[in-house]
């Protein structure tokens, strides 16, 4: 089974040193793209980042992308053009 992770599960894990329960429970692990550029970040703990750095083969890192919402196109579009009515009817 692959599950799908986000940042702090493993960064936790790590932590308190019981990351082979990922591989352990589910055999491989995905992850984003954004999630590793997270455990990679300056303010992570340093055990993360050399963890990160040389992944595990049982963590599949991906680039996600996420499909656009039309609906939520049109109701951000609207929200926009409501907000520059408001906006002006205060001037």
């Amino acid at each position: 089974m692959i599950v799908v992770s986000d940042t702090s599960p493993i960064c936790y894990l790590l932590l308190i040193g019981q990351i082979q329960l990922l591989p352990q429970l589910y055999g491989q692990v995905l992850i984003p793209r954004i999630v590793q550029q997270e455990l990679l970040d300056e303010r992570s703990p340093i055990a993360v980042k050399n963890w990160i750095k040389t992944p595990p083969k049982w963590l599949i890192i991906k680039e996600v992308t996420v499909p656009v919402d039309k609906d939520l196109d049109i109701i951000r579009t609207y929200a926009q053009k409501l907000n520059r009515v408001r906006a002006n009817a205060i001037r």
